[in-house]
């Protein structure tokens, strides 16, 4: 990979909620537009998912909460109030967990009102009984408190290698698809009017530089771009592909597919 792009986020995921009932019948909706891959159960026994990997390294994780967790726990959890049918949250990841002592220490000398945790153990147990370890660093306003989920990017470390969480080149035929999507083009952000101007010196932060991001595979063939406005909030994203078009994730929940340009 480039040299000047080590240091760049790497795009990691997208978080999509579903119900448990939802995620059960997930492949009744997508098997013809996506391959879907198996994801597990989370450690804290809240969540299970599955995925969707693409072949630029990224993935969609569709994550439902068991329908019999205890709702104090669930409301209580970062996603636990979020609207199911909706891409609630996105991460980035870096090499090493040690690379995200960069990232820190950048908040702490812009003296921003917003910061990120340091990192906090998670895991999953896949069907086949691997289990994977992460760590997550998620964002924080001035006074400590969570902010909404994807108004900032959450992220996403390895502790285990992070071939067995997303096997996207171990198992090349997860990643092809009917729609013949390739990767994430360009993702956009919509938050509140009135605090675009404070998270754009934020995310001025974050990437240390111009908003683009690397995919984990080294592919460059798209703009790989964060965009920042107002709006009612969200997160959408552009895919690039084979095949330009329309897709629909779940039912009124759409993303683009633009023509690869390679």
């Amino acid at each position: 990979m480039p040299a000047e792009s080590a240091q760049l986020p790497i795009l990691d995921h997208f978080v999509i909620l579903v119900s448990h009932a939802d995620l059960l019948g997930i492949s009744q909706h997508l098997d013809a537009q996506f391959t879907l891959a198996p994801g597990g159960n989370h450690a804290d026994g809240l969540t299970t998912n599955k995925l969707v990997l693409l072949p630029d390294g990224c993935y969609l994780e569709f994550i439902a909460f068991f329908d019999d967790v205890d709702p104090e726990r669930r409301r209580k959890h970062r996603w636990g109030n979020e609207k199911e049918g909706t891409i609630i949250d996105w991460a980035f990841t870096l090499p090493s967990e040690s690379d995200f002592g960069a990232v820190q220490q950048r908040f702490q000398t812009a003296d921003l009102s917003a910061s990120y945790t340091d990192p906090i153990p998670g895991g999953r147990t896949k069907p086949d009984g691997t289990i994977l370890e992460w760590a997550v660093c998620t964002p924080r306003n001035a006074n400590g408190n969570a902010v909404n989920p994807g108004t900032m990017p959450f992220w996403c470390l390895d502790r285990t290698p992070r071939e067995r969480r997303v096997p996207y080149e171990l198992e090349p035929h997860l990643t092809q698809h009917p729609n013949g999507i390739q990767g994430v083009s360009s993702v956009s952000v919509q938050v509140p009017h009135q605090e675009t101007s404070k998270l754009k010196k934020v995310y001025d932060v974050i990437f240390d530089g111009p908003w683009i991001y690397r995919a984990h595979s080294g592919s460059t063939s798209s703009d790989h771009t964060v965009s920042l406005s107002g709006g009612e909030g969200g997160v959408k994203l552009v895919f690039y592909g084979s095949k330009p078009g329309r897709v629909e994730l779940l039912p009124g929940l759409f993303v683009e597919i633009e023509i690869s340009p390679s």
